[in-house]
């Protein structure tokens, strides 16, 4: 793995809403994938993960964006894009009482998808 595409450590609890650093991702040829490792979900909190594109003159400006699947239970969650833009920007954003989900990762890798014909 890359550590330059690890946007947040296990370091501290996400008990908040996050706005991930910015990093250069694009223009691509073959998508990426960004996973989410969230260790811990109380009953009502939630973690909507947002992926926001941005161009190289304002890398924090939403040009156009996705959303992963609400996460309402601890585990591994990913979701591959691809983007003709430079850079991703990607917003953690909770919700519930006295949230805390724990040490929650976020990365992003190519998992070496396809690379060559199907099959081979």
């Amino acid at each position: 793995m890359d550590t330059n595409l690890v946007l947040r450590s296990n370091d501290s609890d996400l008990t908040a809403d996050e706005t991930l650093t910015s990093v250069e991702v694009g223009p691509m040829v073959h998508p990426l994938w960004l996973h989410v490792h969230v260790p811990e979900v109380s009953a009502s909190d939630t973690l909507d993960v947002e992926l926001e594109f941005c161009a190289t003159d304002a890398t924090t400006t939403e040009i156009y964006n996705m959303n992963m699947e609400q996460i309402t239970a601890a585990g591994h969650f990913a979701i591959p894009f691809i983007t003709m833009l430079e850079y991703l920007q990607v917003k953690l954003n909770v919700t519930g009482s006295d949230v805390d989900l724990g040490g929650v990762e976020v990365w992003i890798d190519n998992a070496n998808r396809y690379d060559g014909p199907y099959n081979t």
